[in-house]
């Protein structure tokens, strides 16, 4: 489960604004951990769990509590590991001289319109008055795109570069259900009400109907005969419209299963009637070739998505080995003991 520390939408940010418990100074500000030259300290650390806990709170709704709990101790662990990555890949992004203040821009302009908010000035305002620095908020939004703009350089860029045909090639050959457009029917009909008749006398009206149009009557004509100006599609000469695979209601499904196309099918009671369809065109599901660019640029995407998250571990993990990380004794991540460590190498 992923685990995000930076909470960018407004009610969340809004909702985690509320006074902080009371703590002991020297508890709140104690280090947790060291992280190169930067530090993570207990009230950091503390806003997280609670961030977390929230969070997991959310997705797991209509969870017992006793489930919820259990959950919860088994990923807190967790929290620690992931705040020591945001920040090793805070630190990578600084070290790259990211700008990005261009998208912030854009992005509180985003928000401000996304919350109602006449512009960015308006919103700030709001901010202000629910006690948050609009500044945090434009740096919780500027750590978070540079991250972004690190796991893309550092990680998605070189998988993609790497790709070669035989491996985008291998990926259409499995994903090939994913690269199938849907096959599609286009479909007419003339509709019989019953309108006082008994259903009986309607069947045999519709089945002579039948005979006629296959052998040779005009179907436009026969509309505009039969169907009432009522039916909507009397307008239309009959024109029901294209349907994809599963669209379309059962009955008529299979009743034009067998057909080809400028066929109809026998009458099909309906509840107030009988329907006569026809069967105007059919497609076929057909294979994307894999040649074409807009094959390869999915492909491209997704082959690298694919494997991106095995790549983003491996990534975090040389971070940490060519940096300097030491957790306090009596905090536990997934990845360290809880105790302070020597540096990595």
């Amino acid at each position: 489960m992923k685990f995000i520390v930076l909470i960018l939408t407004v009610g969340a940010v809004f909702a985690v604004a509320a006074p902080a418990r009371a703590q002991e100074p020297e508890l709140v500000n104690q280090i947790v951990a060291r992280v190169n030259n930067d530090i993570i300290t207990h009230l950091d650390y503390e806003n997280a769990l609670r961030d977390f806990r929230e969070e997991l709170g959310r997705q797991m709704q209509g969870k017992s509590e006793a489930e919820f709990n259990a959950e919860f101790e088994r990923l807190k662990s967790s929290v620690l590991d992931y705040m020591i990555d945001d920040l090793l890949v805070e630190q990578k992004a600084k070290e790259l001289n990211l700008d990005v203040e261009p998208e912030v821009n854009q992005q509180m302009a985003q928000v401000a319109k996304d919350n109602g908010f006449q512009n960015v000035l308006a919103f700030e305002n709001e901010l202000k008055k629910q006690g948050i620095d609009p500044e945090t908020f434009r740096q919780s939004i500027r750590k978070r795109l540079q991250q972004q703009i690190v796991i893309q350089r550092e990680v998605l860029s070189p998988i993609y570069q790497r790709l070669n045909d035989k491996d985008k090639l291998k990926f259409f050959n499995e994903h090939k259900a994913e690269f199938t457009t849907q096959g599609e029917e286009t479909i007419s009909e003339i509709f019989l009400p019953l309108e006082g008749h008994t259903a009986d006398e309607v069947s045999q009206r519709a089945k002579r109907l039948v005979a006629e149009l296959r052998a040779g009557k005009n179907f436009e004509d026969a509309v505009q005969e039969n169907s009432p100006t009522s039916r909507a599609t009397r307008a239309q000469k009959g024109k029901v419209g294209s349907f994809k695979q599963g669209e379309l209601n059962k009955d008529i499904s299979a009743a034009i299963s067998t057909l080809k196309p400028g066929e109809v099918t026998e009458p099909i009671r309906l509840q107030d009637g009988f329907q006569i369809v026809r069967l105007d065109e059919r497609k076929p599901a057909t294979l994307l070739p894999f040649e074409s660019p807009e094959v390869q640029n999915t492909i491209g995407r997704a082959a690298t998505m694919e494997r991106a998250e095995d790549a983003r571990k491996k990534y975090l993990k040389k971070l940490r080995e060519e940096s300097f990380v030491e957790i306090t004794k009596g905090y536990v991540t997934a990845q360290a003991k809880p105790e302070k460590s020597e540096k990595n190498n």
